[in-house]
């Protein structure tokens, strides 16, 4: 089958089919970094064998895996390079069970890794196990958002920062445990240019966002509520229903994204191939500093 990248149909993605990971010759990796910077999410679909080999294949296009993460319970155990992203230890319960139709596996909208200076280029996500019911990822466009915002909202955002940590991200998901200070804080730019497309995007993630900097506490606040409104209203979003043989990959300085949950009656197993990114956006904030100055 001959590759081939054609829209989802959505508000942002496109879909991939046809690529063959013994194949990937130089003129197949410069079609789809286009199609990656042009569309900011590519879903790799249509595999009868899909395995953690193409998944790796697909991520080496765009860099180097990262190291295994911090948290222990993210570690794949057998495939150091890949992240398991598991609610409930991706078991299932049983369907008289209390919570059988709780939900869980909820992430709210961020950008991975946005804590930390060099935040992740990409992320290449494949489902292992898929819930009957939900489960699906969203993924929504900062650079589009941005293109749209009034004039008035552009000048005002123009020189802050933002900061964010993980540690204000625990309590939003149902995920992973609180892990205390293992994690360090970042500060960013709030607006800046992605060093490949040139495109003004937001370093949003409202999941792991601490404080924007530079504007007095409540306006700043009302800033954020305003963009986080903006960004993530869900008529911005391409949401995927996952089908065994997907892998999606998005431009991790540019998109956010977003777990839904499933009810716990379902067990949903995720691997996830983290990218390193080598754009320096932000700096680490020691602790004790004030936010004023960071």
């Amino acid at each position: 089958m001959a590759l081939e990248i054609r829209p989802t149909g959505g508000p942002t993605g496109a879909i991939v089919t046809g690529f063959d990971r013994d194949h990937v010759t130089d003129a197949v990796k410069a079609r789809i970094h286009a199609a990656f910077l042009e569309y900011g999410v590519l879903v790799f679909t249509g595999f009868d064998d899909l395995d953690a080999r193409t998944q790796m294949a697909i991520g080496a296009m765009f860099g180097d895996h990262a190291p295994p993460h911090e948290i222990p319970e993210l570690r794949h155990p057998d495939q150091p390079a890949l992240r398991l992203l598991a609610a409930n230890g991706g078991k299932p319960v049983a369907d008289d069970d209390p919570d059988a139709d709780k939900v869980i596996g909820q992430i709210p909208w961020h950008a991975d890794r946005a804590y930390i200076e060099n935040p992740h280029r990409a992320s290449a996500l494949r489902a292992i196990v898929i819930p009957d019911v939900d489960g699906q990822t969203g993924w929504v466009d900062t650079a589009a958002a941005y293109r749209s915002l009034p004039s008035d909202i552009k000048r005002k955002m123009q020189g802050l920062r933002i900061i964010h940590s993980y540690a204000a991200s625990y309590g939003k998901q149902s995920m992973v445990a609180n892990p205390g200070k293992m994690l360090p804080e970042a500060s960013h730019p709030l607006v800046f240019v992605h060093p490949e497309n040139d495109m003004p995007v937001l370093a949003l993630s409202p999941a792991t966002a601490k404080e924007i900097v530079g504007l007095p506490k409540e306006e700043a606040e009302e800033l954020f509520d305003t963009l986080c409104r903006h960004v993530t209203a869900e008529e911005n979003a391409y949401v995927h229903q996952w089908k065994p043989g997907d892998v999606v990959i998005w431009d991790n300085w540019r998109m956010l994204h977003r777990a839904y949950g499933h009810p716990k009656r379902y067990a949903r197993v995720m691997h996830s191939l983290p990218i390193l990114g080598t754009m320096r956006l932000g700096r680490l904030v020691s602790e004790g500093e004030a936010a004023d100055a960071a």
